[in-house]
């Protein structure tokens, strides 16, 4: 949105001038195409008559001249005297919303400053965009279209001044309302995923990527200048190889987070942790199948829920086949009852409870069984299954191969 006063629109009609040298400056300020040359008459203006009443005309040219060079921390200091001495002006507030996350080497007073523009011109939104305050030509929905614009450029300054205050709670709920005005902004999409990954919390970061990958792919009118959408290809995949242990399903990962700005419900990436861990049960699963079933079985039992999980789930259906090592037996000669470890050969864990006296068997002797989880006990910990004769059998050790 251009600055609304320019120096063609400057009224020449004697009542408003101090003196005629006012006057004739201006002429000079206004015929001068060299902006380095207007922003010393400007300066010059300012100097002579510091108290003109046309002090306002005077920084929307600042404004503009400040804008044809690029100046953008002299343009939000322009428009932030703008506010201080008429803090209902558009102008002002516009401008110090849209530059706020511009300035560099921002200072605490410049976020304040930033802050309070972008909450009045969310709260001015009807009022500025008024439709019978509509110059002519602008249509209807060109507007409103400006009104939306507008709205959008204060969500994106406050979540802005959120991420530099480390507040990123407002910064995320921001930069949310930013991406649902405009699903297609790689800018405010790489914002959101930096601010999710300084968080530095396990459960934020996969949706951080989500949101650099996705920035990453945004093409059209917000789409990030080509060399930081490398930038930021290069920065996700290494926060995603750092976080996943390595880059496989990046592809597929990628594809999916260039259809959407927000991840879906429940999206989630494995930690190196967690495939470390699925990559170690699936070896055991593979290799001893009867220790990885009870290992899944004790860790639901070891649960905040492990007695409903075992009155609901474990004790209505048969047990999957187990292996343990018998640490005693009661009675020694024909036990009905064998005590067993199953995570660790001398760790109580399993009481075999036989329906009828059985053999005799050693400590140290590896039983393979099955059966029916008939009571549990959290502490000390112990499950007690009842089984018949038939459905134990001992594990034959291994013959070592031949020298």
């Amino acid at each position: 949105m251009a600055v609304w006063l320019s120096l063609a629109a400057l009224p020449l009609f004697a009542a408003t001038w101090t003196d005629r040298g006012e006057y004739d400056l201006v002429l000079m300020i206004r015929s001068e195409v060299s902006a380095q040359k207007k922003i010393a008459l400007l300066d010059e203006w300012k100097a002579k008559y510091p108290k003109t009443e046309l002090r306002q005309a005077r920084r929307e040219l600042y404004l503009s001249t400040y804008q044809a060079t690029g100046q953008v921390p002299r343009m939000f200091a322009i428009a932030a005297e703008m506010l201080a001495e008429q803090p209902g002006s558009f102008v002002g507030v516009y401008w110090s919303t849209v530059l706020m996350p511009e300035v560099p080497a921002v200072t605490a007073d410049q976020l304040r400053t930033g802050e309070k523009a972008a909450r009045q011109l969310l709260a001015g939104l009807d009022q500025y965009f008024d439709s019978g305050r509509k110059p002519e030509p602008t249509s209807a929905a060109g507007w409103q279209k400006q009104k939306e614009t507008a709205g959008f450029l204060a969500h994106r300054a406050l979540g802005w001044i959120g991420w530099q205050r480390a507040d990123y709670e407002a910064a995320e709920k921001e930069f949310t309302s930013c991406l649902q005005r405009d699903s297609a902004n790689g800018e405010i999409s790489v914002w959101f995923g930096m601010v999710l990954a300084l968080e530095k919390r396990p459960e934020t970061t996969p949706a951080s990527l989500w949101h650099l990958v996705h920035a990453a792919a945004v093409t059209g009118d917000g789409a990030l200048p080509e060399n930081q959408r490398a930038e930021v290809n290069t920065l996700a995949e290494r926060l995603y190889a750092a976080y996943h242990g390595e880059t496989d399903g990046l592809a597929a990962f990628r594809t999916s987070a260039a259809t959407a700005p927000f991840p879906p419900a429940g999206f989630n990436i494995e930690s190196a942790a967690v495939v470390a861990v699925r990559r170690q049960e699936e070896e055991l699963i593979r290799t001893n199948p009867e220790l990885a079933a009870w290992l899944k079985i004790r860790k639901r039992l070891d649960a905040a829920d492990g007695e409903q999980y075992f009155t609901e789930s474990l004790r209505t259906s048969p047990l999957p086949k187990l292996k343990g090592t018998v640490i005693r037996s009661t009675p020694e000669s024909r036990p009905k009852e064998i005590v067993l470890g199953l995570s660790a050969p001398a760790s109580e864990e399993v009481v075999l409870k036989l329906h009828a006296p059985g053999a005799r068997v050693k400590a140290g002797t590896e039983l393979r069984f099955e059966g029916s989880a008939d009571s549990f006990v959290r502490s000390p910990f112990s499950l007690t299954v009842t089984v018949n004769r038939d459905q134990i059998e001992v594990v034959q050790p291994s013959t070592p191969p031949a020298q």
